[in-house]
């Protein structure tokens, strides 16, 4: 068995209640015949991939995040309907298996995400920038 280095994904579709539903499971290791191996949670195993129905191949998985970093000064600017801004600082940046970073924000409810992702972000603010807020 080998050790999966680089993050796949097996994915699956079936069919539940009329519609078709869409899944996948992390890759974690290639048996020595070079086969996906998934965790089986009914079992409690490792089992080939492709050892159900519904399996339809395998596709690059998102790298996971290894660590955390502190925010470090840095803000998300977003852009208010109203044509002002608001800025939130971070509350850190994540950093994932290939070295890529995301800054973290929070909401008022405490929910943290990647501000990048939101459709009024308008771009982070380095430390000891001006921060444009009118």
């Amino acid at each position: 068995m080998i050790p999966a280095q680089h993050p796949y994904e097996a994915n699956y579709k079936q069919e539940v209640d009329g519609r078709t539903v869409y899944r996948s499971k992390p890759v974690i290791a290639w048996d020595d015949e070079g086969q996906a191996l998934v965790v089986d949670e009914h079992s409690g195993r490792l089992v080939p991939a492709n050892n159900g129905r519904t399996f339809t191949g395998l596709s690059e998985g998102g790298h996971p995040v290894v660590a955390a970093i502190p925010g470090g000064g840095w803000s998300a600017r977003y852009k208010n309907e109203d044509d002002t801004f608001t800025v939130d600082p971070l509350v850190a940046w994540t950093v994932r298996s290939n070295g890529t970073l995301a800054p973290v924000d929070t909401d008022s409810t405490g929910l943290c995400d990647d501000p990048t992702t939101l459709g009024n972000f308008d771009g982070l603010i380095a430390p000891g920038a001006e921060a444009r807020t009118a």
